[in-house]
């Protein structure tokens, strides 16, 4: 009688297990994957709030056409069809200057990029031309550990160019602010997602609650190959005994072919062996804050998808129930509002009715129709440690996928993947941990 094959153990549920797990999946590899938490889907999921009884995401999230190793994750189990694609196009409102588009029309890189801000009217034509001059500038420069802000201070970039354009950027991709992020970090941004091609630069919108996007499909995929599931299942160790290696999980042990660790650096630190135990400063995190609006009434149609707010505490809008191509119910009329604020420190320790009243109130400086409209009711979700900080001096301790226990590797948008901590860094770390295992195999 054959022995049964042993299982690769991926333990953590988010992007980054789920791309490791469902890549071994599609090559025949039996799966095994154990997620503390309820439900799949780690930092980027959806859950159903109990008073309207909608999903909603605990934090609203726009794709873009680099995200390649993402879109592979979708295409792996069947959901590319549930983005919608759009233009290189994003409103931007100012109390100053109202709305006013950055669009890139469809031309060869890098021209686009120039196109586009030549006609951004939030930005004077002085300063168009100086950050056009300076995305130039970020493709050959080399920043070392210069902070973003270092780096924009020598590129000579003035006051409004960085509130109108740059800022958007850096808190959108990085998190943080420019004073405390790496210049090297937004150089693999500009790169990839702004002086890349047209289609690069594009946004895909998803039209799902992310759980529906890709978790629950991810575990559909395994499942259906053979794979195995379990939620609410605790990792305390991982151990070799006569060469084999075990996962240690709440009092069982499961011989395991390989094992990938795809959790965040705090669940990895409570882990046996300590020398799988990351760096100490990799447990410094931003949160982001999210806040979903209910209005009894829609907004008006004009009114974009989505929307970058320049000078309001808010930074994005979004449309939830237009994005998702939802109709309002008998029970639930009008729309909802998503709210975002990354690296919102100073939010964390508020109260979330203030939190939501900020909301309010730079929802409606921004939309006109919205003045008219009436709150029925708000949900804040604070996650605190969103993203890795992008702090200069951390990104030389984020690790490789190789670990020192043979057979163990690791994954995550914290890893050493060259990019920010995005849902594209999560899923490229987990499809290399996953190649790793089958170029072993």
């Amino acid at each position: 009688m054959s022995t049964p094959q042993r299982p690769v153990v991926v333990v953590g549920g988010g992007v980054s297990g789920l791309a490791a797990a469902s890549r071994l999946a599609e090559a025949g590899r039996r799966v095994l994957l154990l997620e503390a938490g309820p439900a799949l889907g780690g930092r980027a999921r959806s859950f159903v709030d109990r008073t309207t009884g909608c999903a909603v995401d605990n934090g609203q999230h726009a794709l873009m056409g680099c995200y390649t190793e993402f879109l592979s994750l979708l295409d792996r189990v069947g959901q590319r069809h549930a983005l919608t694609i759009g233009e290189p196009r994003i409103p931007f409102w100012s109390a100053a200057g109202g709305i006013r588009e950055f669009a890139c029309p469809r031309l060869p890189a890098p021209l686009h990029f120039a196109a586009g801000l030549l006609r951004y009217g939030h930005l004077s034509i002085r300063e168009r031309l100086s950050v056009a001059f300076a995305g130039r500038q970020w493709v050959t420069l080399s920043p070392g550990e210069r902070t973003v802000a270092e780096q924009l201070d020598a590129m000579g970039q003035g006051a409004n160019a960085r509130s109108a354009f740059w800022d958007p950027v850096i808190w959108a991709t990085l998190n943080a602010s420019p004073e405390e992020s790496s210049a090297k970090l937004l150089q693999s941004v500009v790169k990839r997602a702004l002086l890349g091609s047209y289609e690069d630069s594009c946004f895909l919108l998803p039209t799902l609650p992310l759980s529906e996007l890709y978790a629950e499909p991810a575990q559909k995929f395994i499942e259906e190959r053979g794979g195995e599931v379990r939620c609410r299942i605790c990792v305390d160790a991982i151990e070799r005994r006569g060469g084999e290696l075990e996962v240690v999980a709440q009092g069982e042990a499961i011989a395991a072919e390989a094992v990938v660790l795809a959790v965040p650096p705090a669940a990895l630190a409570r882990m046996d062996p300590a020398p799988l135990r990351p760096s100490p400063e990799l447990q410094r995190a931003t949160p982001i804050v999210s806040g979903t609006l209910w209005l009894d009434r829609s907004l008006d149609p004009e009114v974009p998808a989505f929307c970058g707010l320049i000078d309001c505490n808010t930074q994005w809008l979004f449309r939830v129930d237009r994005l998702h191509a939802t109709n309002p119910t008998a029970s639930q009329p009008g729309e909802r509002i998503a709210c975002v604020r990354s690296g919102a420190r100073e939010w964390t320790h508020m109260p979330r009715t203030e939190i939501a009243e900020q909301m309010w109130a730079d929802v409606q400086r921004a939309i006109p129709s919205a003045r008219q409209a009436r709150l029925l009711n708000t949900l804040v979700v604070k996650e605190m440690a969103a993203t890795l900080a992008p702090n200069p001096e951390l990104q030389s301790h984020r690790p490789k996928a190789k670990t020192a226990l043979p057979g163990v590797w690791l994954a995550g948008d914290w890893t050493d993947t060259g990019l920010p901590a995005t849902l594209e860094g999560a899923a490229q770390s987990g499809h290399v941990a996953a190649e790793h295992i089958l170029a072993e195999a």
